[in-house]
């Protein structure tokens, strides 16, 4: 029995991707596709511009270099302060006295040798780990590294993950009855809850896996080109770039900030199924115009806004510095998660998909 429900929900699940492989499948890897070429031009770019510097650097000493008519003078101050002509063996031209009061000469302070090395052993060299700790334990803040330079990344794909996974949720019922094809699945041995189920699946699941797989891809494409970028500079990479990198800490914090998130935001799929396993012609407007005249009427009846709050709370929005658009690209932080809203939410996420999966069974025309 296990058996055969295990393969029923890969069926189901295969089923949403199959239909859906355009927004669901070939979306997140297209956009990291595209990262990747836009970050490649970025290097390509630089290089050019790097090559071409050096290019008219050249041509500009060169054409100084081969000046006629220039002469040069050149003035010798002993150790005393005094000016003193050069020798004549030398050919170059003699120079006036420099003890003439018409004649001032501006004495360059002697500069050190290190400040003018700008020979290719210089090497840039950012704090190490030890040095981030230490500066971390004094400054009571955490030190900067690559990470958050990858999780720009990752927060661009999650932006996406979010248009792609509402629009999802919105139409994969409604459009079952509107092209007839729930008569199709009325016959087969799938009951009404299954298939409500594995689509919530899709938007708190399987999306989310798809995009995460493509984001890496995209890092790990920026990593490469980060890499080569330094390598071109004469640097070493190894120390500049994977240095700098926590692998480990970034990888579990897209993971695991992403399950946290999905608790958080299933009340919000949960309405988007349940208006489109009602809606008669636009699931959008059904599930977007309650809302707004049941806060609106809270507002002007009773002056409060705890729905707007709720509402606020479960549904993707700038929240800080930790929390872009209420994704947690750091990590959740325990200790400041509302536990008992959690709660309250995935309660409410229960109720509206009990009504949708009734709405499913007894309601199918259009």
């Amino acid at each position: 029995m296990s058996s055969n429900d295990s393969r029923r929900w890969f069926s189901l699940i295969q089923r949403e991707l199959r239909e859906y492989r355009l927004s669901l499948v070939w979306t997140p890897f297209v956009l990291a596709g595209a990262l990747a070429l836009i970050m490649l031009a970025g290097v390509v770019v630089a290089n050019q511009v790097s090559t071409f510097g050096e290019a008219v650097l050249s041509a500009i000493l060169q054409a100084e270099g081969e000046g006629e008519g220039l002469e040069l003078g050149v003035i010798i101050i002993d150790s005393e302060g005094k000016s003193a002509s050069p020798p004549a063996t030398s050919g170059l031209p003699a120079v006036p006295d420099a003890s003439d009061p018409a004649l001032q000469i501006e004495r360059v302070p002697e500069a050190e040798e290190e400040a003018w090395n700008f020979s290719r052993e210089w090497r840039f060299s950012p704090p190490g780990r030890g040095d981030r700790t230490a500066e971390s334990s004094e400054s009571g803040s955490p030190v900067e590294t690559l990470n958050p330079l990858l999780q720009g990344v990752h927060m661009l794909m999650l932006l996406v993950l979010l248009v792609v996974s509402v629009h999802y949720a919105l139409g994969s019922l409604f459009n079952d009855r509107r092209d007839r094809s729930i008569l199709f699945w009325k016959s087969m041995p799938v009951a009404p809850r299954e298939e409500v189920l594995a689509k919530l699946a899709v938007c708190l699941l399987v999306a989310p896996l798809m995009f995460l797989a493509a984001s890496l891809l995209a890092q790990l494409a920026m990593l490469l080109l980060s890499v080569a970028l330094v390598w071109r500079m004469g640097l070493d990479p190894v120390t500049q770039v994977l240095g700098n990198l926590e692998f480990a800490r970034l990888l579990l914090d897209q993971v695991g900030g992403w399950l946290v998130t999905a608790l958080w935001v299933a009340p919000m799929y949960a309405w988007c199924l349940l208006a489109s396993a009602a809606a008669r012609r636009s699931p959008f407007l059904l599930a977007i115009a309650p809302v707004l005249v049941a806060m609106l009427l809270e507002s002007l009846l009773f002056g409060s806004s705890y729905l707007a709050s709720a509402v606020q709370n479960h549904v993707p929005h700038y929240a800080g510095a930790r929390n872009a658009v209420g994704f947690y690209l750091f990590g959740p932080d325990w200790g400041t998660l509302d536990l008992w809203s959690m709660l309250l939410g995935l309660l409410a996420a229960g109720l509206m998909l009990w009504a949708a999966i009734w709405l499913r069974r007894h309601r199918w025309e259009i």
